[in-house]
């Protein structure tokens, strides 16, 4: 029974999720088949970097196209930008805080290196015609801008950067532009050759066909061979005495002058990135589906009604008219004139004083008529009018507008604090004990808040409609009363006047009514013993005297008395005037600066509530919109997982388990194998227990809600939005999945290591080497070097070599074996190194056929080849041809260290 050739110590365990660069690295990318490896090893080195699987150096990119698609991705034609995107990729790489973090996590203190890796594919013309110029500036600059760190004396194995092409072709006899591919091969390896050691950093081309030994290669698949050596050179454990050698053997070659080398790989992995991002998705999508499904509550909220029936009514301040009134005639008893009425007048006094203390008196004192006001008010009048209006000017400027501005105060202070406390009972259903039923707990309560203030919101409108400013103050009313106060004393007689009057009258009544009375008495022959006969005849003047006295005294006390009442009570309808025209109903300054001050408590009433209703709508209008971020959340998750290679659920033909077979490496790709069958996957998923998904779903809603239910940050930024910050919180609960081992456990570990060594089997008998030298190993006489073995050489993670061991053997397989660092990774590959370009026959054939030989191209060094004595140039040394020196035996001796 054969037994397998095991290679490598595997004592010395390393991180087992460790996908760390050793070295900075760059990859250019030219052309289309160039820039899409590029992108797919950038995109798996970030997929590491967003799970923190990967550490190390860094990787940069730089990707040239035919017409140039962005700032950062130029045209081929643009060799500078090309080479200046490359040094400042270079130049980030190395930058000098990275490489201390980087030294002081891996303890490394050797020179620093440099792995530029150019990728590109000679079947693109464009990149045929500008590759060796762009290999060659790159070389030039890097050497010359960062000489102090990548020194010219150290060449060959000691040379600390390596520009490195993997270049795909199509085979030139089977290709229209055969004859161009032969030529652009032969230009790179005599450039290569004839570099000066101490100006080249391009060790070796490697190249491969698409037509191998056993099979032909896709462009496809090309691609993923590039990529899958690409991945062992970026990974390769250099941190070992093993691994050093492996990669100086891969990277320079041991023969310089023929710097041709070629290769073949095919990779078995476990994808840990995608399993982490499927994991990590997988939870948020559980919170999200939690989330679609809760449904609406549509019962009545107790705690919403009363919060409407004991806050809301905060602006609610009883009687608003009344309250008004209170206010105003507040200020007015402070700035108003003084209005007690003056002591009325007594009946004795003349009306003349009167008139001269209210006067003056515009109409004619000789007129009993009623006058109307004067057309110019004058006098006390005017005086008192005068007041009212200085009165109602220091209010109407500044006194009631701060009687204004400290009532609107007092109504935003109250609306500030009532828009606090709805915020904090919202925030606090949202937040404060966060389920997935708590977004339409908060939708239910900010749809009952909206419609208890829109009642409100209408009240306050029909009340601010219905406070009608009155018209300022018209004086009207107390002219008027002033006016009839003047008629009523001009009417009112002249008491001394009247006395003189009544005097007059009385003496005329002593001289005339006696003489009647006697002639009365003898006409009505009144007997002399009547007993009122003395009255008429002897005392006739008494009789005048006590009638004259009787009689005129009670008539001018009757017109006194009247006018005095007429005119006492046009006094009090005058003083009430003017009391009415300050503190009076429609018309005064009371109802003036009432209404005013009614009208704007109701404005900032229906402002305050406009503006609780505005902030309840952008409540209601963001949980919408979180509700749709979630909404669009899910699907960009399951949008996600599918091009992970994941069918959820029911799409996956296995009920509610996913199916991870496209994840884990089943998608159709032939170099690219998975690492775990159908029982693997089945148990990958399993490990997400589903009876624990609610306690995972409330845990990371109270990740989310430390975050975003701090002050008002949910109303800023959107919940569910923020993918990167979901995908955050669920990542701890995705560790089952992220950490699931294929070697833990016995029966796992088994079921790996078979896969692990059908790939080996498989790869061994269907891939061979893709540059057609086989066979024509004579015509290379400094022979050729093999790194691994000439059947091909595994490297399996170091957990199943002594696994991937035994089944080899069981199956008497000679299956040459080498521990890897990577754990997720097993390589199957062949390489050769130091071929001489005719011993490739597919690049002979042409170049028999061709005329005469192409001229020699330039070196890729950036300063001409010394010139001979004569003057010309030298010509590139031409490649030897002879009898293969190296056999199968020699090759390994050469290659096992």
């Amino acid at each position: 029974m054969a037994s397998p050739m095991v290679y490598g110590d595997d004592t010395i365990e390393r991180d087992w999720a460790s996908r760390s660069l050793e070295v900075p690295a760059v990859l250019i990318g030219l052309g289309e088949f160039g820039a899409s490896v590029a992108e797919r090893l950038l995109a798996e080195r970030g997929h590491g970097h967003e799970t923190g699987l990967q550490a190390g150096h860094q990787l940069g990119v730089v990707r040239a196209r035919v017409h140039a698609q962005a700032d950062d991705q130029p045209s081929l034609a643009d060799v500078e930008a090309i080479t200046e995107l490359t040094l400042a990729r270079v130049r980030h790489a190395l930058g000098h805080a990275r490489m201390v973090a980087t030294r002081d996590a891996s303890a490394i203190e050797h020179h620093t290196r440099l792995t530029i890796l150019v990728f590109a594919s000679l079947g693109e013309p464009e990149v045929r015609e500008h590759l060796l110029t762009i290999m060659s500036r790159v070389q030039a600059r890097l050497l010359a801008e960062l000489g102090p760190i990548f020194e010219g004396y150290r060449t060959g194995k000691q040379r600390n950067a390596v520009i490195l092409p993997l270049v795909a072709m199509p085979h030139p006899p089977s290709d229209p532009q055969g004859p161009a591919l032969v030529a652009t091969v032969h230009a790179l390896v005599a450039a290569i050759a004839t570099t000066p050691p101490r100006q080249r950093a391009i060790p070796q081309l490697y190249l491969i066909e698409d037509v191998a030994e056993f099979s032909v290669l896709s462009e496809a698949e090309l691609g993923q061979c590039v990529r899958n050596f690409a991945s062992l050179l970026l990974y390769a454990d250099v941190g070992t005495e093993l691994g050093t050698e492996l990669a100086a053997s891969l990277l320079h070659g041991d023969q310089p002058d023929e710097p041709l080398a070629s290769f073949v790989c095919a990779v078995a992995e476990f994808p840990r990135h995608k399993l982490r991002a499927y994991g990590r998705d997988r939870v948020a999508l559980e919170l999200l589906d939690a989330i679609q499904a809760a449904p609406r509550i549509e019962s009545s909220l107790s705690d919403a009604d009363a919060l409407e029936q004991l806050e809301a009514r905060s602006f609610d301040r009883g009687d608003h008219a009344e309250i008004a009134e209170r206010d105003v005639r507040a200020v007015l008893e402070r700035y108003a004139p003084n209005l007690d009425p003056d002591p009325p007048p007594r009946w004795w006094e003349r009306p003349e004083l009167l008139v001269d203390r209210y006067g003056p008196d515009p109409g004619d004192p000789s007129l009993l008529d009623a006058e109307p006001p004067a057309a110019v008010p004058s006098g006390w009048l005017e005086g008192r009018m005068r007041a009212i209006e200085a009165t109602w000017r220091l209010l109407q400027r500044k006194r009631f507008d701060d009687v204004v501005a400290r009532d609107r105060t007092a109504i935003e202070r109250w609306r500030d604090d009532l828009l606090g406390r709805l915020r904090k009972r919202i925030d606090r259903e949202l937040w404060q004990e966060p389920s997935a039923q708590s977004l339409r707990r908060t939708e239910e309560l900010v749809a009952k808040l909206r419609r208890a203030f829109g009642e409100q919101l209408d009240d306050a409108l029909a009340e601010r409609d219905r406070a009608l400013p009155a018209a300022p103050p018209d004086f009207e009313q107390l002219r008027s009363a002033h006016a009839s106060m003047l008629d009523a004393a001009r009417r009112k007689p002249d008491p001394p006047r009247m006395l003189l009057w009544a005097v007059l009258s009385l003496l005329g009544l002593l001289l005339f009514v006696p003489p009647v009375l006697r002639m009365l008495a003898d006409a009505l022959w009144i007997d002399p013993d009547h007993w009122y006969e003395p009255l008429v005849r002897r005392h006739a003047w008494f009789t005048a005297l006590i009638g004259g006295v009787i009689g005129l005294g009670a008539w001018l006390t009757w017109v006194l008395g009247t006018a005095h009442l007429a005119l006492l009570r046009a006094l009090e309808r005058m003083w009430e005037a003017l009391a009415s025209t300050i503190a009076g109903g429609r018309g005064s300054l009371l109802d003036y600066f009432r209404t005013r001050l009614q009208l704007s408590r109701a404005i900032a009433r229906v402002e305050s509530l406009l503006a609780v209703q505005a902030s309840l709508d952008a409540d209601a209008q963001t949980l919408l919109l979180i509700d749709k971020a979630a909404r669009r959340a899910r699907s960009e998750l399951r949008d996600n997982l599918r091009q992970l290679g994941v069918k959820l659920g029911t799409e996956s033909g296995m009920g509610e388990r996913d199916e991870l077979s496209g994840l884990l490496g089943r998608g159709g790709e032939s170099l690219v194998e998975p690492f775990v069958g159908d029982e693997g996957s089945a148990d990958i998923v399993d490990s997400l227990a589903s009876e624990a998904r609610e306690s995972r779903v409330h845990d990371v809603l109270g990740q989310l809600a430390s975050y975003y239910g701090r002050g008002d940050r949910w109303r800023e930024e959107l919940p569910f939005a923020d993918l990167a910050r979901l995908r955050a919180a669920a990542e701890p609960h995705a560790a089952p999945i992220a950490d699931w081992d294929p070697f833990a456990g016995s029966e796992r570990a088994q079921a790996t290591a078979e896969r692990l060594a059908s790939f080996v089997r498989r790869q061994r008998r269907s891939l061979g080497g893709a540059l057609n030298f086989t066979g024509h190993e004579e015509r290379d006489p400094s022979g050729i070097n093999r790194p691994f073995l000439r059947s091909g050489h595994a490297i399996v993670p170091r957990a199943a070599l002594a696994l991937v061991a035994e089944r080899a053997a069981a199956a008497s397989e000679r299956t040459p074996l080498r521990a890897g660092v990577e754990r997720d990774r097993a390589y199957f590959v062949i390489t050769a190194t130091g071929i001489a370009a005719s011993a490739v026959a597919s690049l002979q054939s042409l170049q028999s056929q061709q005329a005469t030989r192409p001229p020699a191209p330039p070196s890729l060094h950036a300063t001409p080849v010394a010139k001979p004595a004569n003057g010309a140039f030298a010509a590139p040394r031409q490649l030897s041809t002879g009898p293969e020196r190296v056999g199968e035996g020699a090759g390994e001796g050469a290659s096992e260290p």
